[in-house]
């Protein structure tokens, strides 16, 4: 096949004797896609040439203008978000390099995350296909999106029933990683920090793993419960915790922004970050290398992210997908220098 241009998602899955939904998944760098499909999905996009909405902005006649929706909870600043930040920008290159426009807006959210309002871009046609970054959409959200008829793909989003296109993190499995990481050194009494009973479904998935990972060798747990959107207070709870706890050798925090908090709230109470509580973050943002000690944290790459939010984006429009689909990120163990063996 030698259509370059013209070549969509939908050409690709008959080529390669697959699926859209395949073809989508080895675009958005998920490695859930059997060898053998994955391979042959692969050399067909070589072979083509294939490039992302070519088809669809040749269909119209102009570029596809896309939008970047972050959620704004309280007045904050979404763009100063260190996690998302990145995310947005590493879009932002994906669509300059495919020749689509791109429209950043915001969208405000409740006390839980959930969709409070809808931006004016994804309303009044201005926009074809739109990002919406860290949001949570109750059913009742879902459809009053779908009203407003501009695709939407949820990136670190989630939706109930997962009926909306999202890319999400394997938060139980990257919290299982960090866990038995601690597990290797020697711990066996590890605190949670930063979670709570109900919480926004990545940091409740990172609760799960770390619940299944203790149960698993038949563990306590030791949950220091707090929203981790209160970073000083979430750190000064952990102290406290650890303090009365003498017992507890080993902290996992439900993100980094809240472990670093805590490695520097326990240093000004005199405790000793590895010697005394070795430490696991999670998300590698910028403020994890540059801790003191350096974090141990898992990576999230945030750039894939993208990448995979691009390609489901694209499938939504070019294959004309019916069923909503998910790409899953495999976070991955970054050692540094916050955790040490003991006994």
């Amino acid at each position: 096949m030698d259509q370059g241009l013209l070549v969509t998602m939908a050409d690709l899955a008959v080529s390669a004797g697959a699926s859209s939904r395949d073809v989508a998944l080895v675009l958005a760098g998920d490695t859930r896609v059997p060898a053998d499909v994955h391979r042959r999905i692969a050399d067909t996009i070589e072979s083509t040439g294939y490039r992302p909405f070519q088809a669809v902005q040749a269909q119209l006649g102009r570029p596809l203008r896309l939008a970047i929706v972050f959620k704004t909870y309280g007045g904050d600043d979404p763009e100063a978000n260190r996690f998302y930040t990145p995310i947005a920008a590493a879009l932002e290159l994906m669509c300059a390099r495919h020749g689509t426009e791109i429209v950043r807006a915001m969208m405000a959210v409740d006390d839980h995350y959930e969709l409070a309002d809808i931006p004016d871009v994804m309303q009044d046609g201005r926009t074809d296909g739109a990002f919406v970054i860290g949001a949570q959409l109750s059913s009742k959200a879902v459809e009053r999106v779908r009203a407003t008829t501009c695709p939407v793909v949820l990136v670190d989003g989630y939706s109930e029933g997962n009926a909306l296109d999202s890319v999400v993190t394997d938060n139980v499995a990257g919290a299982r990683m960090a866990v038995e990481h601690l597990f290797g050194a020697g711990h066996r009494e590890i605190a949670l920090l930063g979670t709570e009973p109900v919480c926004y479904p990545s940091i409740q998935a990172r609760r799960t793993g770390y619940i299944e990972a203790l149960q698993a060798r038949g563990l306590a747990t030791h949950f220091i419960d707090a929203s981790y959107v209160l970073t000083g207070t979430v750190a000064a709870l952990g102290v406290d915790y650890i303090q009365r706890h003498p017992e507890v050798t080993a902290l996992f925090g439900a993100n980094d922004l809240i472990t670093v908090a805590f490695i520097e709230t326990a240093r000004g109470a005199g405790l000793r970050i590895p010697a005394d509580v070795s430490v696991v973050g999670f998300d590698d943002m910028d403020v994890a290398s540059l801790a003191m000690p350096a974090l141990t944290t898992l990576a999230i790459d945030k750039a894939l992210m993208a990448r995979a939010g691009f390609a489901l984006l694209a499938h939504r429009l070019e294959a004309l997908a019916t069923d909503p689909l998910t790409a899953i990120v495999m976070p991955r163990l970054v050692e540094r220098e916050s955790v040490i063996p003991i006994g």
